[in-house]
């Protein structure tokens, strides 16, 4: 074999042995949400709390979700990725032979209906600084305000 052949043959075999040993660690740096339909919020949503937690939460507007699966019950399943500092107090999960390797213990998340931000605000009561704060945030005119004042019932 000329030495031309056996440089371009070897060189072919590194070539090939970085793009083997390269494949797995781009793989692995891929994100789970790679090729997921993104949505961003236009509301927020309420959050029910965890294994019974008869505490809701609220997920705020312009979260970004990614759709993970739609199932036949009439449900879909997102994932929502977040940040965090420092160190998180936490308990481990134990891996079980039932989770198949993960465990996906999903929340709920639904729209907040009227009756239910009555519910919330029954929980957190507002000052009248505090409806003063949100409508100043809101950017609610004084028009804006009346209306709403005139709407409601005597």
């Amino acid at each position: 074999m000329s030495t031309n052949k056996r440089f371009f043959l070897g060189l072919a075999v590194l070539v090939l042995l970085n793009v083997a040993a390269l494949t797995p660690v781009v793989l692995n740096h891929l994100s789970s949400a790679y090729g997921l339909k993104m949505i961003k919020t236009k509301e927020p949503l309420l959050l029910e709390g965890p294994n019974g937690d008869e505490h809701d939460y609220v997920l705020p507007v312009g979260t970004t979700l990614y759709h993970d699966k739609s199932y036949p019950e009439g449900f879909d399943r997102y994932l929502v990725y977040l940040n965090h500092k420092g160190v998180i107090a936490h308990e481990v999960v134990p891996m079980k032979p039932e989770y198949g390797g993960a465990l996906i213990d999903p929340l709920w998340l639904s729209n907040i209906d009227a009756d239910t931000l009555k519910d919330l605000f029954k929980r957190f009561p507002l000052s009248k600084e505090d409806v003063a704060a949100a409508i100043k945030a809101n950017e609610i005119t004084k028009d804006d305000l009346a209306d709403i004042i005139r709407s409601m019932p005597e």
